[in-house]
């Protein structure tokens, strides 16, 4: 005759117990994207996550961080970044060869809610706005972003690097310049017109003239080591679908799709 294990009720109950929890969630997927994609995320994750069950876990930094921390193989299962930049992270075999484009972004003017907004049709109306402003906020040409060095070289093209130098509030990223504008820190803020459309506190005045703007493509792709690699393709083919793509329109994206 068999004898039971007095050991035998504590793994009854233990079984039992087990078979009562509710099943492990599914990691969720964690998301390294640029500043440019930081209300845009917002709004896709959302609608995704009730219609997938899926979590979406984002980490905003410039484009510079962006690419340093991939490479320094931080744990992540999306990147979204510029075409360039996803591009140069694939070559290192640090993402999925296969990216996907996310669409096309230009620099924006954000001013107060409730000033008045200036007039950018033209680029002398543009460098009359640089002249007059008292303090303009854009990205530090220093610190890794995409639009820092661009902003220099064409300050300096307009002639008036220096007197922007001298008003100047330099910000990492583009939530940072939005925060100047609606705090007042600064009159005038210029970064990725995603960043301004829709923020509190601020108005999009509207993109730079086509002549001193800046056209940069976006793309995303899966990291070679994601953890959660199924639901990265699943979101990143909702925000490349009907619904993704018409929320990145409204939030200042070129989409051609």
């Amino acid at each position: 005759m068999l004898r039971r294990s007095p050991f035998w009720p504590l793994v009854s109950l233990a079984a039992y117990l087990a078979a009562q929890l509710p099943a492990v969630a599914e990691a969720p997927v964690r998301v390294l994207a640029t500043g440019v994609f930081a209300t845009s995320l917002r709004s896709l994750a959302e609608p995704f996550e009730a219609a997938s069950g899926y979590k979406i876990q984002v980490s905003i930094a410039n484009a510079g961080e962006v690419a340093s921390r991939v490479a320094a193989g931080e744990a992540t299962d999306l990147v979204m970044s510029s075409s360039a930049g996803i591009t140069t992270l694939a070559r290192q075999n640090a993402l999925a060869p296969n990216d996907v484009v996310i669409g096309k972004m230009r620099l924006g003017v954000a001013v107060r809610s409730g000033a008045a907004v200036p007039d950018l049709a033209s680029t002398e109306a543009f460098r009359t706005l640089l002249l007059s402003a008292t303090t303009i906020a854009y990205i530090d040409p220093n610190g890794g972003g995409t639009s820092g060095p661009f902003f220099e070289k064409m300050f300096a093209s307009l002639g008036v690097a220096d007197a922007v130098h001298a008003k100047a509030v330099l910000c990492k990223t583009g939530s940072e310049i939005v925060s100047a504008v609606a705090s007042g820190r600064a009159a005038v803020g210029m970064t990725q017109a995603s960043e301004i459309v829709g923020a509190s506190g601020v108005i999009f005045a509207g993109y730079l003239p086509d002549a001193q703007n800046l056209t940069t493509a976006y793309a995303a792709s899966i990291a070679t080591r994601a953890s959660n690699p199924k639901g990265a393709s699943a979101f990143l083919e909702f925000i490349a679908g009907p619904t993704g793509s018409d929320r990145l329109r409204r939030a200042g994206w070129d989409i051609e799709r």
